[in-house]
C-alpha cells in the first residue's frame, strides 16, 4: 500500500480516463468497475485507515485534495471517491474487533452509509435486529458492506445508532433515476430483520462527539474528530473539484471559440476575460477556505462548538460558490455545451444536484455559525 501523501497526484494521472468514462457511468447509473479498481490502486480508499491495518493514516487534507482531482474529471467519481474513503475512516471508529473483520483481507472496504435514521433496531442477545429502508445509498452498487442509522428504543429512551452489515444482508432497490450525479448509483438499501452483533454498532452521539470506541484504540488525532463536520468538508472537496474542472474547460473553450454571427473570438471579448478571472478568484478563495477549515478539523479540539460551526460554514460556502461559478460559466459557454456529449452540461447537472445535499444547506450552516458567534445556543441537533 501507498504511504506517501502524493495520492492526489496519482488520482490526477487518472483524470483522462475518468473523464472519458463519465458518460458511460451516467448511462449505466454506476461507476465502471475499472474506475473502482483504478482508484483503489492509487491508495486513496485506505488514506484514512490506521497503519496497523495496512492503511496510510494520513489526514483529511490529502484525502480531500485527491477527491478534488477526481471531481474535476467526473463529479460522480469524485463523490464516490470521498464516500468510500471517508467511510473507511468511519470503520476505524468502530470497536477494534469490527476493524479487524472488515480489513482482514485488504486495507479498505467499499461501503455506502446513510445517516438518516430511517430504520429501527431491537436489542437482541448479543446485538440488535435491524429493520428498515434507506435512500441515498451512494456507492451501494460496488459495496461489500453497508452502514445504516437506526433508532433503538430501550428503557423509554430512543437512541440513534450506526450499524455495519455485510452486503449479503441487504436488498438494493433500483430507484436512482435522477438528472444529476447519476453515476453514483445511490439506490435504496433495505434490511429485513437482520441480526447485527453489538461490536458492529456505535451510538451516533459518540460519533458526533469524537469519542467513539475506535478513538480509544487508534491514537491518531484524526480518529477523535466529530463525524458531521468532517463529512461536510470532505464532501465539499469533489464539488469544488467539479467547478475547477469546468473552469479549466471554459478556458480551453474560450481560446478557440468563434462567436456566431459576429465572428469574434471569445478570448478577445472583455466579458469572457472577466468571467474567467472572476471564476478563478472565486474558486481559489473557496479552495483556501476549504484547506484552512480542513487544517482545523482534526482531533479533540475539533469538538469545540465554534470549530464545528466553522467547518459547516466553510463546506456550505464552498459548495454554494462552486454551484454559482459552474452555472455562470456554463451559461457563458454557449448552447452547444448542453449537448449530451458535453462535459459542461453533465458537470452543471451534477453540481446542482449534489449542492442540494442537506449538509451543504447554506441557510442552516450560516445560521448555525451566526448563533455560535453571537453566543446563542443552537440546540443539540444543529451541532451534529
Amino acid at each position: 500500500m501507498w504511504y506517501g501523501d502524493d495520492v492526489a497526484a496519482r488520482v490526477r494521472a487518472l483524470a483522462p480516463a475518468l473523464t472519458e468514462r463519465a458518460r458511460a457511468a451516467e448511462e449505466a447509473r454506476r461507476l465502471p468497475d475499472e474506475t473502482i479498481e483504478d482508484l483503489a490502486a492509487t491508495g486513496l480508499f485506505s488514506t484514512l485507515v490506521p497503519k496497523r491495518f495496512g492503511g496510510a493514516e494520513l489526514g483529511f487534507a490529502p484525502m480531500a485534495a485527491a477527491c478534488r482531482e477526481a471531481g474535476a474529471a467526473c463529479a460522480s467519481t469524485g463523490w464516490l471517491s470521498a464516500i468510500y474513503t471517508l467511510h473507511n475512516w468511519m470503520v476505524a471508529l468502530f470497536p477494534e474487533e469490527t476493524q479487524a473483520e472488515v480489513w482482514a483481507d485488504r486495507p479498505y472496504a467499499l461501503i455506502p452509509c446513510t445517516l438518516a435514521p430511517s430504520g429501527t433496531a431491537e436489542p437482541s442477545d448479543g446485538g440488535y435486529t435491524v429493520t428498515g429502508r434507506w435512500s441515498w445509498g451512494s456507492g451501494v452498487m460496488h459495496a461489500d458492506h453497508v452502514m445504516v442509522m437506526a433508532l433503538v428504543t430501550a428503557n423509554d429512551t430512543i437512541e440513534p445508532r450506526l450499524f455495519l452489515l455485510p452486503r449479503a444482508d441487504v436488498t438494493v432497490h433500483d430507484v436512482w433515476h435522477t438528472s444529476g450525479m447519476r453515476g453514483t448509483g445511490s439506490n435504496d438499501i433495505e434490511v429485513a430483520g437482520a441480526f447485527v452483533p453489538a461490536h458492529r454498532s456505535v451510538p451516533l452521539s459518540e460519533l458526533a462527539e469524537g469519542r467513539s470506541p475506535g478513538a480509544r484504540v487508534n491514537p491518531g488525532a484524526v480518529y477523535r474528530t466529530p463525524l458531521v463536520p468532517v463529512f461536510a468538508l470532505t464532501g465539499a472537496a469533489p464539488v469544488l473539484g467539479a467547478a475547477e474542472g469546468v473552469l479549466a474547460r471554459f478556458g480551453e473553450r474560450m481560446r478557440g471559440r468563434v462567436m456566431s454571427y459576429t465572428g469574434e473570438r471569445q478570448r478577445d471579448l472583455m466579458s469572457g476575460q472577466i468571467r474567467l478571472a472572476a471564476a478563478t478568484a472565486d474558486l481559489r478563495a473557496a479552495r483556501l477556505l476549504l484547506e484552512d477549515a480542513l487544517r482545523d478539523a482534526s482531533g479533540a479540539d475539533a469538538a469545540d462548538r465554534r470549530r464545528r460551526a466553522n467547518a459547516r460554514l466553510a463546506a456550505a460556502h464552498v459548495s454554494a460558490t462552486a454551484r454559482r461559478v459552474v452555472n455562470d460559466l456554463c451559461g457563458a459557454s454557449g448552447a452547444s455545451t448542453q449537448l449530451l456529449d458535453s462535459p459542461f452540461q453533465r458537470a452543471q447537472r451534477d453540481v446542482n444536484t449534489i449542492s442540494g445535499h442537506v449538509v451543504f444547506d447554506p441557510d442552516a450552516s450560516y445560521s448555525l455559525y451566526g448563533k455560535i458567534e453571537l453566543g446563542i445556543d443552537p440546540g443539540p441537533i444543529n451541532l451534529l
